[in-house]
């Protein structure tokens, strides 16, 4: 769907609502093209196409706030919504803290290009998006005796967005995303099944390795036949890039204004604190071309900005969006981030786990949970036993717990192995004396 249509019928959508007598109103008008394709062992299991559009509605009446959302973007249709949608929200309780944003906040259109979408990814036929697959597939079937199954996923998405908001914005934006990814289930001699996998993820489909993926999944998977736990105790705990998000995840969590004003955020009165070692620097930069995440405004219309989160170690932000900025007293800030970069060092993942006698490499989570109120946390890990940076083991039954701001306070090392492509550049992070309950 092109911007014009967008444009068109985003504005037909304002002006009913303005006709039944709603002054403040936003409204994204959003398209998808999305493929999935899938690949079993020799087996094309999965092909499907989607394409969607939808109009999403926010209304503000005397304090209440609506949010509707609408598919049939017929004229008849749409005024009908309109109306429902007035009529609904004039029901609600009302809560004169939602309001839109200020529009001296608006992004006001004078950027440069951000890079982020393949304009020619509608113009890929679908088989040579099956043959991608299946030739990834194919570089694993039958290479070790012990494979017992393959499979790769493709998948696609060409997104486009116009936003109009009555008190001055107009923003329109779009973005593509491609993941290839493989996973394989192999045999121990022991009969036990082990399943690991890898993927990547592009903007253009051009850029997507066509070899490696399906490779790394088998290694990763094959290294995993024996695994046990390992004795309790407190150990060097190395998390592996791809899953070292999930870790930082309750700490962004715990800087969103709704927690916050809610009373369920262990972060909550530590803003201008230190709350890491120095090691924990991180920042969200929008604005770099070419990445995924890039974007000049949110959700609300706000410009966004380069934020450092966390200054070595020290709470500089919370996610404060227009409403809970109302409610809190404090100047709004963003709804979240974007396009996240941790500080990395000049040290590889080999390097880092070579830095310490004995160290568990944490290759994956396995279920658990964090207090928000407390950061107490509890997870069941899989990974590594390592001695000076060699596998000594593979390791799973094993649980750590702890609490976040003394996680985060342990941190000691940083690699350099954030995936460029990724939204989070987090690498792998090591930390000191984490509790491991195994054996």
């Amino acid at each position: 769907m092109n911007e014009t249509l967008h444009t068109e019928t985003a504005q037909r959508a304002m002006q009913a609502v303005q006709h039944e007598g709603c002054s403040d109103a936003r409204i994204i008008l959003m398209h998808n093209d999305e493929d999935t394709i899938q690949v079993r062992n020799e087996s094309l299991e999965r092909l499907q196409h989607a394409t969607s559009t939808s109009l999403a509605l926010n209304l503000f009446i005397d304090g209440r706030e609506g949010f509707f959302y609408t598919n049939d973007l017929r004229p008849d249709a749409l005024s009908r919504f309109v109306r429902e949608a007035v009529q609904a929200t004039t029901l609600l309780h009302p809560d004169e803290t939602r309001t839109l944003a200020d529009p001296s906040r608006y992004y006001r259109g004078d950027g440069l290009g951000l890079d982020n979408c393949d304009s020619m990814l509608s113009a890929i036929s679908p088989d040579e998006k099956i043959s991608l697959a299946r030739r990834t597939n194919d570089q694993v079937l039958g290479c070790d005796h012990r494979i017992i199954c393959a499979e790769t996923h493709y998948s696609d998405r060409l997104h486009s967005a116009y936003t109009l908001i009555s008190n001055g914005f107009e923003g329109y934006e779009e973005s593509s995303h491609i993941t290839l990814s493989t996973i394989v289930t192999v045999s121990g001699d022991d009969g036990r099944h082990f399943m690991d996998g890898w993927g990547e993820t592009r903007i253009r489909f051009r850029d997507m390795p066509s070899e490696g993926v399906a490779p790394i999944a088998l290694q990763r998977a094959l290294r995993k036949i024996g695994q046990r736990p390992v004795r309790s105790g407190n150990y060097t705990m190395i998390v592996e890039s791809p899953v070292a998000g999930s870790l930082l995840a309750p700490m962004l969590a715990a800087m969103n204004g709704q927690a916050i004003q809610q009373r369920t955020s262990f972060l909550a009165n530590r803003l201008g604190t230190r709350v890491g070692s120095s090691l924990l620097h991180i920042v969200d930069d929008p604005h770099i071309p070419g990445t995924r995440g890039a974007c000049y405004f949110d959700y609300d219309g706000v410009a966004t900005q380069r934020r450092i989160l966390f200054d070595e170690g020290r709470l500089t932000t919370f996610f404060i969006d227009t409403p809970y900025g109302n409610k809190l007293r404090m100047a709004p800030t963003t709804q979240g981030t974007h396009h996240l970069i941790f500080r990395p060092s000049d040290k590889s993942l080999h390097q880092l786990m070579s830095d310490y006698p004995e160290a568990i490499l944490v290759t994956d989570f396995n279920g658990g949970n964090c207090d928000p109120t407390t950061g107490n946390f509890s997870y069941g890990i899989e990974g590594f036993l390592l001695n000076k940076g060699e596998i000594v083991q593979p390791v799973s039954g094993v649980n750590i717990t702890g609490n976040q701001l003394r996680l985060w306070e342990s941190l000691v090392g940083v690699a350099n192995d954030a995936d460029p492509w990724e939204t989070e550049l987090i690498p792998s992070l090591a930390f000191d004396e984490v509790a491991f309950g195994g054996k």
